[in-house]
């Protein structure tokens, strides 16, 4: 495979490390969630975001150079602020607005990756960057589905006991 440009690698750095913050916020998310449909959605979106840091570490790697550390913030890099998704007490949300959350995220996610896409002078930054968009497109499609199950749905501490007369939407 050719090498990276230096924008490329730049790119592939930034979206490595949001990436990895996306994956941070489900997980803070996951930690909260009872419901067994909830957690298996929060699951599935973390694997693939994982899935996506992965595929451009190996990207990196091909060209000889490392991805950022997990624990160590990519120097210089205009990120999206996250803080209030992380800031929610989310044990009084109900499904739906936790999935409400979870498409916002990816929205911004989405709304990132194609600025970061218009900006790029590179073809190779562009494809990037244009696959993160389909991506995150996916994701916000798959998390509408999810809401339109639960958006009448009332549900109180994401308990699987469902109120009398009603039951849990399944995947």
């Amino acid at each position: 495979m050719s090498s990276l440009t230096p924008d490329a690698s730049h790119a592939l750095l930034m979206a490595i490390q949001n990436e990895a913050d996306i994956v941070q916020i489900y997980q803070h998310m996951l930690k909260q969630v009872r419901n067994s449909n909830t957690r298996r959605m929060l699951e599935r979106l973390i694997a693939e975001e994982q899935q996506h840091e992965q595929r451009m570490r190996i990207r990196l790697s091909e060209d000889g150079m490392e991805g950022p550390d997990k624990e160590e913030p990519v120097p210089d890099i205009e990120l999206p602020n996250r803080s209030q998704l992380m800031d929610i007490e989310l044990e009084n949300c109900t499904v739906a607005e936790l999935i409400s959350l979870a498409i916002e995220n990816e929205g911004i996610n989405r709304d990132f990756y194609k600025t970061q896409h218009d900006r790029a002078e590179d073809w190779e930054v562009k494809a990037i960057f244009n696959w993160l968009v389909e991506q995150e497109e996916k994701h916000i499609s798959h998390l509408q589905n999810e809401y339109d199950k639960y958006q009448n749905y009332e549900e109180v501490n994401f308990s699987d006991q469902a109120e009398e007369g009603e039951s849990a939407p399944e995947e």
